[in-house]
């Protein structure tokens, strides 16, 4: 008994790590395209704008795939579905720094959203299953994106300082998840269902029943409006005020410096409360709602840089802290059975908002930029909303 619990234990391990370091090389596709826009533009012969267009294939692969990836995990092999993950992210990383045609980019670039969804219909609900409930697993993503967003550009840095050429890059990635997929080999499959064998998971989707509720609705809203607040906040926040407020263009960058410090001290407290179960976690996202409103007060009501920085920083503590994967978590524990379509629908309205957010506030900060800080506090303020319904909601049903 002790040597099965041994095996299960290591398994579980391996989970862990392969599911983990694949967020790492998520975090490198975030950016690697935006950090090395020079040299593609060169090697597509394209212009920047033409270049940096390329991003939205990424959107193009999320938006197709999530619905689809996220009802295939409640019914198939999970393994698989993490080994394709990794092999569409090895193909990007392989081929995007040889091609040298604009349409191929984009091809190869739709391949990485593709696989980002995959990997989150896979790694949520695993995670969660893994950790008993408890959202600390899911927390701890942001931090390995975070990780690899820190990464990348040091090793960039590395190469160009030694005229290294930049395709480097990209293979780093690629050596990473070779590793990963030489890991993924010696997991048993049934230990990305560490609650039930895979037989009883089979039968109990074939006899759940899938019905729409308030909490599914409002978590889906959630999904949307969260990710458009930190997106909105990350492209506006050095314009607005190194334009409105005339801060110098040091002064405005380095509030993003306080707002990504914030965000990593953000993972670390709610990986730690949500661990030890300190916290009710409906009363922490009622927290980190809060938090975030008031964080962006500060931001609106600043004139100088030392406030500023103080209200980036409660920003991304609050906002970019985690707070994504925790009401991700909410939702699953609204319905389990059916927690992969719940985490593809979940992040499928997320991808909207990634894709519609520049297009709105690009047409409204061409007329109102001194507003687009404020304008983000109604969507602020719509997050403050649901969560303190969901958490009244949640105790009536229950009474």
């Amino acid at each position: 008994m002790k040597y099965t619990d041994r095996r299960v234990g290591i398994n579980s391990l391996k989970v862990r790590l392969a599911i983990y370091l694949t967020y790492i090389v998520q975090g490198f596709a975030l950016i690697i395209l935006a950090q090395t826009v020079q040299q593609l533009s060169g090697l597509w012969h394209a212009s920047i704008a033409g270049t940096t267009a390329v991003v939205s294939a990424i959107g193009i692969g999320k938006l197709i795939a999530y619905p689809i990836l996220g009802e295939l995990s409640d019914h198939v092999d999970r393994k698989k579905l993490l080994i394709l993950a990794m092999f569409m992210y090895l193909i990007f990383f392989t081929i995007l720094p040889l091609t040298t045609t604009l349409f191929l980019a984009v091809i190869v670039t739709t391949l990485a959203g593709l696989a980002n969804a995959a990997l989150d219909s896979v790694a949520y609900p695993s995670l969660l299953e893994m950790n008993h409930g408890k959202s600390s697993g899911n927390v701890l993503i942001k931090a390995m994106i975070s990780l690899g967003e820190g990464i990348l550009p040091i090793i960039l840095v590395a190469l160009i300082d030694r005229h290294i050429w930049f395709g480097w890059l990209f293979w780093v990635a690629a050596g990473i998840l070779i590793i990963n997929l030489l890991i993924m080999t010696s997991i048993n499959p049934e230990s990305f269902y560490p609650i039930k064998t895979r037989k009883s998971i089979v039968d109990t989707k074939s006899e759940g029943t899938w019905n729409w509720n308030i909490t599914k609705i409002l978590f889906m809203i959630y999904g949307f409006s969260a990710m458009w607040v930190m997106i909105h906040f990350t492209q506006w926040v050095t314009r607005y005020f190194h334009v409105v407020q005339s801060f110098s263009t040091v002064s405005s960058h380095v509030l993003m410096s306080f707002y990504s410090i914030g965000s990593l001290i953000g993972v670390g407290t709610l990986f730690l409360l949500t661990n030890r179960g300190w916290f009710n976690e409906k009363i922490l996202l009622i927290m980190t709602a809060l938090g975030t409103v008031f964080g962006l007060i500060i931001v609106v009501l600043s004139r100088e840089p030392v406030s500023a920085s103080i209200g980036c920083f409660i920003f991304g503590f609050s906002a970019a802290g985690g707070t994504l994967q925790l009401g991700l978590s909410q939702l699953i524990a609204s319905d389990p059975n059916f927690a992969g379509r719940l985490t593809g629908l979940y992040f499928f309205f997320g991808s909207i908002a990634f894709f519609i957010m520049p297009i709105v506030t690009g047409i409204f900060a061409a007329q109102h930029l001194q507003g687009i800080m404020l304008s983000l506090l109604v969507v602020a303020g719509l997050n403050l909303f649901i969560v303190v319904f969901n958490f009244y909601y949640s105790r009536r049903r229950l009474s």
